[in-house]
């Protein structure tokens, strides 16, 4: 979701080296930069230890994407004398120039929100996000990882980390991958985590042509692998995020979360919702237990929506 304000930055300021916090894991991936990629995990260390880190380095300018005070606590730590980022969660005193977002919170796509830290007048139709994979990544990744992949195949990522409010039921994803595959005529691939190891095995059931990959993969064996596939499916993730910035064909789910703060910005999208008047409420589990805005969209929806794409 930040590739597109990072292109912003890398062309505003030709000369400039433009290094990347990311989270730990997410090193390995082909970001835009020029410059090192730092990883950080907060497992290990603090935000502001961490900060405290990059004081050496006598950055000029430091770019908060996430809307969290930790993250605006690590750069008031660096020492960065222009710390720039958006207003919020008791920020403003640790940041230089501290911005007001433009509309309410999750009222605008978040890549928007990412470029205005840059820019406002900066259009996401030009700095999109999008990932270049370099020629033979992808190759090397599937090796690294040993996996081969049928010629065409079908991916769905049937978990959602943040919780079970952004979850399409199981029983619905087992239906759609039965369909696509008797009529798409390919494999189906699931990906996912290891904890989501035993969601993939309820999706796949006793079917043949269905494959569990949840656990098999890293986040750069993910990308790896979604380059390749004909058509994702998925909840609000981060696989659906990934499979964006590919601008592969992808049908995205949305319950609880909104496709106005985070839909996938890709010609070959589509996004499926139920507009509940509850939703979209953010929240991790249904506070009222029925999940209906996940649970009445019905598989033949999905799977039309799927086979328009392919």
């Amino acid at each position: 979701m930040a590739t597109g304000v990072l292109r912003a930055i890398i062309e505003r300021w030709p000369a400039a080296s433009v290094d990347l916090i990311v989270r730990a894991g997410h090193e390995a991936l082909p970001l835009p930069r020029r410059g090192r990629v730092i990883p950080f995990d907060p497992g290990t260390i603090s935000a502001g230890a961490f900060g405290a880190r990059l004081r050496q380095a006598r950055y000029d300018r430091f770019y908060v994407l996430p809307p969290s005070f930790s993250a605006a606590w690590m750069a008031w730590r660096s020492g960065v004398p222009e710390r720039v980022g958006h207003r919020g969660h008791f920020r403003a005193r640790l940041l230089r120039r501290p911005l007001a977002p433009r509309a309410p919170a999750r009222s605008v796509h978040l890549t928007r929100e990412y470029l205005d830290l840059v820019d406002p007048a900066l259009e996401i139709d030009c700095y999109p996000p999008r990932i270049d994979l370099p020629s033979g990544w992808p190759a090397e990744q599937l090796s690294r990882i040993c996996r081969a992949l049928p010629d065409r195949f079908v991916a769905i990522a049937p978990g959602a980390v943040y919780g079970p409010a952004k979850s399409w039921p199981a029983e619905r994803y087992r239906e759609l991958a039965r369909e696509l595959r008797d009529r798409a005529g390919t494999p189906v691939v699931l990906l996912g985590t290891r904890e989501e190891h035993a969601l993939a095995e309820e999706v796949r059931g006793d079917e043949g042509g269905i494959l569990n990959w949840c656990g098999t993969t890293d986040l750069p064996g993910l990308v790896a692998v979604l380059s390749r596939a004909a058509l994702l499916v998925s909840n609000d993730s981060g696989a659906m995020h990934v499979m964006a910035a590919l601008g592969r064909p992808q049908v995205a789910i949305f319950g609880s979360t909104s496709p106005v703060w985070t839909a996938p910005i890709n010609a070959k999208a589509v996004v499926v919702t139920r507009g509940q008047e509850c939703a979209p409420c953010f929240a991790r589990t249904c506070r009222y237990g029925h999940y209906d805005c996940v649970r009445k969209i019905p598989a033949s929806e999905v799977l039309a929506a799927a086979l328009a794409r392919l």
